[in-house]
């Protein structure tokens, strides 16, 4: 369904009766994106990040303002206009920059390369501004600003090649409010291989004693690994003040 709505590896910006039609927007592409990262934590299929990397790649080469940072609303092979708009508030809608610089941190902290952070950071510059006098015209952005600036919680679930529910292990993760995290789960053999491929975080961790392992980790060190989900959700926990 995904290919449906892209021609020569392009978006496309509306889909009706089976037909896709028009050239994409910044605010296609970066809530497909967010989309596409969440369904990777919901459906642990390493298919949906490797098609928001994807997008990412496309939004860089045709969207990114290289010189002021962030992304245009058009890409740059799209009709000539007087001007190329940078959408820059947040209201009902929040505007693509502002779903984009979420992205990039989350992507960032999934794989480890320092290309993302590095747009993130020349995004923020490009709006610091609004974001220094008008904070609240960029109340989505201020979401990915703090997901920045605070500690983000690495989480990795590991399931044995034996299988079993994780509905108990992941009990705590879906009770506690926890917005600045990532999350993976992944199953011994092969499928722990094609994530480990995608995100490093995840080479060398294991289900221990046959059991559905988590491992809670911030800046790529980890706690101990546990299969008790008591001891999960007292990792998840934020520090008592």
């Amino acid at each position: 369904a995904l290919e449906q709505l892209r021609k020569d590896e392009r978006l496309l910006r509306s889909f009706k009766d089976g037909r896709a039609a028009g050239p994409a927007f910044l605010v296609d592409y970066a809530f497909l994106f967010a989309a596409l990262l969440d369904l990777y934590e919901a459906d642990a299929d390493p298919f949906w990040l490797h098609q928001a990397r994807s997008l990412q790649d496309t939004l860089d080469t045709h969207y990114a303002d290289e010189l002021g940072g962030g992304y245009f609303n058009n890409a740059d092979d799209h009709e000539r206009l007087l001007a190329r708009e940078k959408p820059g508030q947040d209201g009902a809608v929040p505007s693509g920059n502002s779903v984009a610089a979420l992205n990039l941190l989350r992507l960032a902290e999934l794989t480890g390369d320092d290309r993302y952070p590095e747009r993130a950071s020349m995004l923020f510059s490009a709006f610091h501004e609004t974001l220094t006098r008008a904070p609240t015209a960029l109340s989505e952005m201020l979401l990915a600003l703090e997901f920045e600036l605070e500690p983000t919680k690495e989480i990795v679930v590991i399931q044995p090649a034996s299988g079993g529910d994780l509905a108990p292990m992941l009990a705590p993760l879906r009770s506690t409010h926890l917005p600045n995290r990532i999350l993976v789960v992944a199953t011994e053999g092969d499928d722990l291989s094609a994530h480990s491929a995608a995100v490093p975080l995840v080479a060398g961790k294991i289900a221990q004693a046959g059991k559905a392992t988590a491992y809670v980790c911030e800046n790529r060190t980890c706690e101990h690994p546990t299969t008790d989900p008591e001891i999960f959700a007292g990792q998840l926990r934020p520090p008592a003040l």
